[in-house]
């Protein structure tokens, strides 16, 4: 109930910011993204091939993302678009003032082209975004029901004008994401891996770092995604002891408990990055680092995007989308699942791992992460 009326409260906001007299159609189009850092790597190299299209021929184009891969937005894309906009999205769902001033900014511009190109679209985030722009073209993604509330589902019924269909669920987002711009393009996309160059990446983080070493990010922001310390500190003295590597861990601020569990437990040589990178430095790490050992979140989407070894713990959520990687994507990404994941996948029961599950990641075990390392080294 309360969720409801917060509901309603925002779609109030959204209401107000669109009254009102704004800019006439000004040929301006706008790009909306403002998912997680994950959905970005997977997505960025398109951004030249969607905003050289015919359909943003001589528009003035903007890009509306989330300001948490503002840093890794910026090395690339920064000199491609006439204005930048950036979400702070805690705010924009905690503050009824910064969202208000946020949709009514998008409001004035008077756009006339917007692209969306996120699959799990949400009606409290990015189609609120759509939707104050009003522009006389939308382009979107049908997307599945991972961010929409029942009692939401109508709110998008004629937001989008022009919108993306493919039924695979399980498709690996990558590959969605292509489909889409081909969708835009009208022709054959280009793009054929999530490389993320790092060469104008400035920094002297690369002078710090040991000769062998492999990174552990043991946290993430949904606390339903942890693995326990216990399990990465005994891979890390496999490692240390097989190899001689030193663990380097790493994270953001919300990691800071689990890095410090870990830190206060391991008995070998370690250096402490937490907190202490920058989103461009973490990817000089990855790129020098012998592996990365992580549950599901950016990190290994990251990882992937500069050439690091993966060993990515999951426990079948989105089975498909976001892991396994394909071979011709990345060789050297391991998701390593719960048993009974394993099973169902092998009996071809892939809709119940459609959306998020349940599963607790406690239940891959570190031996059974450790046996795949031995067989890949």
């Amino acid at each position: 109930m309360l969720n409801r009326f917060k509901g309603i409260l925002y779609d109030l906001v959204l209401w107000l910011a669109m009254i009102g007299i704004r800019k006439a159609n000004t040929g301006k189009a706008l790009i909306v993204r403002v998912d997680e850092i994950g959905d970005f790597i997977l997505w960025q190299n398109f951004i030249p091939e969607i905003i050289e299209s015919e359909r943003l021929k001589e528009h003035e184009l903007h890009f509306c993302g989330n300001r948490s891969w503002k840093s890794l937005f910026d090395i690339e894309y920064a000199d491609r678009f006439q204005q930048t906009i950036w979400l702070d999205k805690i705010a924009f769902k905690k503050s009824l003032i910064y969202r208000f001033k946020f949709l009514r900014n998008i409001y004035k511009e008077g756009y006339a082209i917007v692209i969306n190109p996120t699959y799990s679209r949400a009606k409290r985030a990015d189609d609120a975004i759509v939707m104050a722009a009003k522009a006389k073209h939308t382009i979107g993604m049908n997307r599945n029901n991972e961010n929409y509330a029942l009692y939401e589902m109508s709110f998008d019924k004629n937001l989008y004008t022009d919108l993306f269909i493919h039924k695979e669920k399980s498709l690996f987002e990558f590959y969605r994401n292509k489909l889409f711009t081909e969708f835009i393009l009208q022709k054959k996309s280009t793009v054929v891996n999530i490389t993320f160059h790092t060469s104008d990446i400035h920094s002297e983080i690369n002078q710090s770092l040991p000769e062998k070493f492999f990174v552990v990010f043991p946290g993430s922001r949904n606390k339903n995604r942890i693995w326990p310390a216990s399990h990465f500190i005994e891979v890390s003295n496999y490692l240390f002891e097989q190899f001689g590597w030193t663990v380097i861990v790493c994270g953001g601020a919300s990691d800071a408990e689990y890095a410090q569990s870990f830190i206060e437990n391991y008995q070998h040589p370690l250096i402490d990055l937490n907190s202490k990178t920058s989103l461009p430095e973490l990817l000089l790490v990855l790129q020098k680092a012998k592996c990365l050992l992580s549950v599901d979140t950016g990190s290994v989407h990251l990882a992937a995007a500069v050439g690091c070894t993966v060993f990515g713990i999951y426990n079948g959520s989105q089975y498909g989308r976001f892991a396994p990687y394909p071979k011709e994507i990345k060789n050297n990404f391991f998701a390593v699942y719960p048993n009974e994941v394993e099973n169902d996948i092998q009996k071809n029961e892939l809709d119940k791992y459609e959306l998020i599950c349940n599963i607790p990641y406690n239940t891959v075990s570190a031996e059974k992460l450790m046996n795949i390392i031995k067989s890949i080294y």
